[in-house]
This record gives C-alpha cells, structure tokens and sequence, in this order.
C-alpha cells in the first residue's frame, strides 16, 4: 500500500499525547482528543470516521492555533509555554496490522531511527525542563493553570463502559474551547471516537478472516527465517530497547514482513477488514463521527485567525 494512504491509519490515540507533549501537560494525556483538520467554509476532507485522519495541513492547523492559545493562556497566568509542532506517524501508527509498503520498509525498517528521534527530541523539550525546574508550588499552580482546579465539568461515557473526567476549567479547556467552541460536545464525541479506534483494531485481528491469513503470514516468515507469531511481535522484537537489531537487519525483517504480508494477503485482508469494522462502528456511532467533524470544520476559520493575529 502506498505510504500516503497508509498515513491514513495515524492513531487518534497517538495525537492524544502528542496535545500535551512531554511537559507537566501530560496529566490530560489519556483523555484529550487530538486534533483533527478540514477545509474552511467547506465539507471535511474524507477521512477514516473511527481509525484517525492522514496528517494534512488542516491538522497541522488546528495543532498550531490550539498551541498558540495555550501559550497565551499560560503566560497570563505567569507561565512560560513553548509550543511545538504536531509529531510525525510512528510505524505502529502507520501499519496497525502489518507493515506493507516496501519503500516505507526499505528506508526506515520499523522506524527505529524515528523513535529514537522523537526519545531525543522529549529529552530536549524545553517545556519539560522549564516546569521540573519550577518550586514545587509553583509547579503545582501551573499544573492547576494548565488542567484546572480538579478534574470535573466534562463527563464522557466510553464504549464499553468506563467513564471519563476531566475539568472544564484551566488553559487547555480555554483553548479548546476558543477552537471548538462547544467544548462538551468535542470532549464527548472526540474521546469516544479515540477509544474506538482501539476497539476497531481488536476486532480486526480476532475475526476468523485475518487469523487465516495470519497463520500464511506467519509460515511466510518462517521460510524467511523469522519465526514469530504476529507481526506486533516482529516489531516489538526489532525495536528492543535492550537488543536492538543492527540496522541492516531491522530492514531485512521489515522487507520480509512486507513480502509475507503480499503472499498470504494478509495485508489485504487487513484493509478490507477495517474498513467493513470501521464502517460497522461509525455507524454505530453516527452521532460522534458528525458532531467531530461539524465541530472541526467550524474551528478552522477560527484558528486562522488565532494565527494571524485576530479577533476570534
């Protein structure tokens, strides 16, 4: 699969983290929605209703004017934020199922190099640094300028039941709520979407369908000298941060995974597959994927003029 359409598979949940970066912020870390982009003054752009969008410019966007906001919003407040762009895919984010782009595989393996880029990256945050050298009152106020006195005011029943708070109050609620302008409504629907995303994936692998053309997968890899049961497990292996593979190797795994994932269909298989779950849960869940994407079209005009400058 072409690595354009294959960025389609981001993880909502990965851009979750990605809102709050490595600062004191992280608290919010399991409950915020990522952003999400379109087209100002016109329909979204298509996206995957439950699996996450491609990084577009329009994402880039609302990451960019939601950072802004909260810059400002902590610096009323006495604060000092940096803001920082949006992150790049992570090969689990990219290739959920299996790795299946030859080019993707031949270059980057299964992305060591990325993450440690990124490990490096969070060791250099200069909004980490800033708030582990505050007093520990100070921290503890910035924490509460950030995320709000406690976390309630916003309430959100998951699928599968479990319940999520967070507060109403603080930077990040501002910011949001400056963007999305119903702040409820964005909360509640993006959150819901995100866990479904997790839900879509479990699906996928346990149907009889992708478990059949696992188990060629897994003889294809075999023949090729790597004999592991999934291909999670080939990545995980590969990606140890106690023994690492050489480069070298770490591509010729990824390479060979990419030539068993063709021969046993197993990543046609996993396309197919989630697009028929994806569809199943969007519709299931309707309401969510149109109140995110109503939600997000109106809020990039809005983060346009954050961006330059104007009135909201």
């Amino acid at each position: 699969m072409p690595h354009d359409g294959r960025r389609a598979r981001r993880s909502l949940l990965a851009s979750v983290a990605a809102l709050t970066g490595t600062t004191a912020l992280v608290l919010l870390a399991a409950v915020l929605p990522g952003p999400d982009g379109s087209t100002a003054g016109e329909r979204p752009p298509p996206v995957s209703p439950i699996g996450g969008a491609a990084v577009t410019p329009e994402d880039r966007l609302l990451h960019d004017a939601e950072q802004r906001l909260l810059r400002d919003c902590m610096g009323r407040h006495g604060f000092t934020y940096r803001v920082f762009p949006l992150d790049g895919d992570s090969a689990s984010g990219l290739f959920p199922y299996v790795v299946d782009d030859a080019a993707w595989a031949r270059r980057h393996g299964y992305g060591s190099e990325l993450l440690r880029r990124r490990e490096a990256d969070a060791r250099r945050d200069p909004n980490r640094a800033y708030f582990a050298a505050l007093p520990a009152d100070r921290r503890a106020e910035a924490l509460v300028a950030a995320n709000g006195p406690s976390p309630d005011g916003l309430t959100v029943r998951l699928p599968g039941g479990g319940t999520v708070r967070r507060s109403d109050r603080g930077c990040v609620a501002e910011a949001q709520r400056r963007l999305y302008a119903d702040l409820g409504a964005w909360f509640r629907s993006s959150t819901r979407l995100g866990v479904l995303e997790q839900l879509l994936r479990s699906r996928v692998v346990a149907d009889a369908a992708y478990r059949r053309s696992l188990a060629g997968w897994r003889r294809c890899m075999v023949r090729a000298g790597h004999a592991f049961t999934t291909p999670a497990a080939a990545r995980a292996s590969a990606l140890s941060p106690v023994r690492p593979l050489p480069k070298e190797r770490e591509i010729a795994r990824a390479l060979a995974e990419v030539r068993c994932a063709e021969e046993s269909a197993l990543d046609r298989t996993a396309r197919r597959l989630d697009r028929h779950h994806g569809g199943l849960l969007a519709e299931e869940y309707r309401a969510d994927v149109e109140t995110r994407d109503r939600l997000r079209a109106a809020a990039l005009p809005r983060a346009r003029r954050v961006l330059d400058d104007l009135p909201a």
